[in-house]
């Protein structure tokens, strides 16, 4: 299954990116490495760009670019839980 036949709402892991090596490698920078988890958000009207988030941070790629992007859909989505308090954050920081 390709990422670009996901439906709103599902996710699945990444197994293999194809393609050009630029655009894979491209993909790979932006974290689809195989094993992430990833979920399909929304899909713009007539054919543009699909928005996807994959680990906790949401990309827009055209449709040719998830073609590229293969996976399974056996997977459910769950955010990752932050751990640090804001006062351990204002810490650390300064």
């Amino acid at each position: 299954m390709r990422l670009a036949d996901l439906t709103p709402g599902a996710s699945a892991t990444v197994t293999a990116i194809s393609g050009a090596s630029r655009i894979a490698s491209r993909l790979m920078e932006m974290g689809f490495v195989p094993g992430a988890a990833v979920q399909m958000l929304r899909r713009a009207p007539f054919g543009g760009p699909i928005q996807y988030r994959v680990h906790s941070v949401s990309i827009s790629m055209r449709v040719a670019e998830a073609a590229c992007i293969s996976v399974t859909n056996d997977v459910a989505w769950s955010e990752p839980l932050a751990t640090a308090s804001v006062a351990e954050l204002q810490v650390a920081s300064t």
